[in-house]
């Protein structure tokens, strides 16, 4: 067996080149910037107001008080589309939409409310400081600054800063491609109402196939294969001929008479990476490649099965996205004395409060068990703990969120 920490090493060298596509602003959403994109022209692209008034010269009214307004003659209006054309000389106001151009001649805008209309004349009443409520063309961004750097995931305030720009033809790393195998003689379907006394019903597929949706994969298929060796060779042929990046394979990895995964990936081409880590849960994972394809084999037991993907798996295809990592982490106290008494890194599950101004309290779950499914779903992630290593009360740690 390898440790933890020699597994994740491996991996980090296998990663295979990045795939990159240019995607439309629809097609974008969650995918990860292959390069940076820069400002094609300044933002804002024109000077203009923030408020609703009037549009000024600072000199001509600067003294304005309630008890002695300064009057000006309004001579038009610029509305958001519809700019004034004029030049706002000596004396003379323009009305002004949020939004609208301010015109030649003007540096100033005078809110609404402090001013009184009389006809073809405004009273300024009040007023702040010269250039209020103006907002300077390109005073956020100037044309070549840069918008967002490369490995930028796009989400809807992204896609809003790119589509400001114009920016439709978009620079992404493309998702990676996924197919499930899940082997098990003794699975049935979950929507199965009657079952053999000696069957379980399949809750890996629906675990698996959400988790690869979790982190911006795509899956292409899920093969039920029995437990016999040319059905498991059959199944992997079939995911390869996908050209799939990553193959993940559940169950049928360790020693048993009927485990055939390892034997399988070894008769499809695959080349083994490691097999066995120093982990619970989690002992049996498998990794090999075949080419540009990863094939992972993960244990048949569900909370077995999702500690190793999120620990493996999910880096693996956050990497192919052009993104160090998709998962979150956070730092957190324990009020409890937690030990690892065995000779494996243990991943223990843990459950969170987070308090305001105040650090995060963890406590360690009750059932750890890999078939307690209640381990993974009442937990909000997991802390990971060396063989004799002791996390002592009010020790911080670092926990690795779901």
């Amino acid at each position: 067996m390898i440790s933890v920490q020699e597994a994740l090493h491996i991996l980090q060298q296998q990663v295979v080149p990045l795939r990159r596509e240019t995607a439309t602003l629809e097609q974008a959403y969650g995918c990860y910037l292959s390069e940076d994109v820069h400002a094609p022209e300044p933002a804002p692209r024109f000077t203009s107001s923030a408020m609703d008034g009037f549009t000024v010269r600072w000199g001509d009214c600067c003294a304005a008080t309630r008890e002695q307004p300064v009057t000006l003659r309004i001579i038009g209006e610029s509305q958001a589309g519809i700019p004034f054309s004029g030049l706002v000389e000596a004396g003379s106001a323009v009305r002004i939409s949020t939004g609208a151009v301010v015109p030649d001649g003007a540096d100033t805008v005078i809110r609404r409310e402090d001013t009184r209309e009389n006809g073809e004349r405004v009273e300024i009443l009040a007023l702040g400081t010269i250039g209020q409520d103006v907002r300077r063309q390109g005073e956020e961004f100037q044309a070549g600054d840069l918008l967002l750097r490369r490995g930028s995931r796009l989400g809807a305030r992204e896609l809003a800063l790119l589509a400001a720009f114009g920016i439709c033809g978009i620079p992404v790393y493309v998702h990676p491609r996924v197919s499930l195998l899940i082997t098990g003689t003794e699975l049935a379907r979950p929507e199965d109402v009657t079952i053999k006394p000696y069957q379980i019903r399949d809750s890996n597929s629906i675990m698996l196939t959400s988790a690869v949706k979790d982190v911006g994969a795509v899956l292409r298929s899920v093969i039920h294969v029995a437990d016999n060796l040319a059905d498991t060779i059959d199944g992997i042929n079939q995911a390869v001929a996908a050209d799939d990046a990553v193959i993940l394979c559940s169950g049928g990895v360790s020693v048993g008479q009927h485990d055939h995964v390892k034997e399988a990936a070894t008769a499809a081409g695959f080349s083994q990476l490691f097999w066995k880590i120093k982990q619970k849960p989690g002992k049996p994972l498998l990794a090999c490649r075949r080419g540009d394809t990863l094939l992972f084999g993960l244990p048949g037991n569900p909370v077995s099965a999702y500690m190793c993907f999120s620990n493996y798996v999910r880096p693996v295809l956050a990497a192919l996205q052009g993104t160090a990592s998709v998962a979150r982490s956070l730092t957190a106290c324990s009020p409890q004395r937690v030990v690892n008494k065995g000779k494996r890194t243990n991943f223990i599950r843990v459950t969170v409060e987070e308090r305001p101004n105040e650090l995060a309290v963890i406590r360690e779950m009750e059932r750890q068990g890999s078939h307690m499914l209640s381990s993974i779903v009442d937990a909000d992630g997991y802390i990971v703990l060396e063989p004799g290593e002791v996390l002592e009360e009010n020790g911080l740690i670092e926990v690795f969120l779901f």
